[in-house]
């Protein structure tokens, strides 16, 4: 029962109406070589993605958004752009407008909210990245804000993938 317990993710309720805006972050650091996004592994689903989480009541996008990444990863941010609104349907819908930063500040660490927290190139991002974040990153390399939301569907595959992904990080196949 105890490991049944540690494969299976903790997931917040369901909300409907389109589900909770989630502001979250494109954060890049430029290297000689290729720029770099910073991930982080959060606790449950196990797996790498963006840092960004839920507003607070009376809170604008952009604050909670610059918030809840101090919070999670210790930096403080500039909002550079608008990437786009990500309007996610299926499996756990919600709406995320998706900023592009830079670091400002402040010092790398990890939260209770992540158990791991790195920049990648963006040419060779991990495996374990939900596979809905690709195209953001993607979208946000290219420089151009999106000209409408866009519409990202989490049917059986992205669940899948993210179900696979978490269980080979709680069984440690993944890091």
């Amino acid at each position: 029962m105890r490991l049944l317990k540690t494969l299976l993710p903790d997931l917040p309720a369901y909300e409907t109406d389109g589900g909770p805006v989630i502001p979250q972050a494109v954060i890049f650091r430029q290297t000689p070589l290729v720029p770099e996004v910073l991930l982080v592994k959060r606790t449950s689903p196990r797996a790498w993605e963006l840092p960004g989480g839920y507003i607070d009541p009376g809170e604008d996008p952009a604050t909670a958004l610059t918030r809840e990444v101090r919070e999670e990863t210790g930096l403080e941010v500039s909002l550079d752009r608008l990437v786009g609104w990500y309007l996610r349907t299926g499996f756990r819908p919600h709406r995320s407008p998706v900023y592009r930063c830079s670091p400002l500040g402040g010092q790398l660490r990890r939260s209770h909210e992540a158990v791991a927290i790195g920049y990648f190139p963006v040419s060779a991002l991990p495996w374990a990245l939900f596979p809905w974040y690709r195209e953001v990153i993607r979208d946000a390399v290219q420089g151009d804000a999106l000209a409408r939301a866009k519409t990202q569907h989490l049917g059986a595959a992205a669940v899948a993938a993210g179900a696979v992904i978490h269980v080979a990080a709680r069984l440690g196949v993944l890091r």
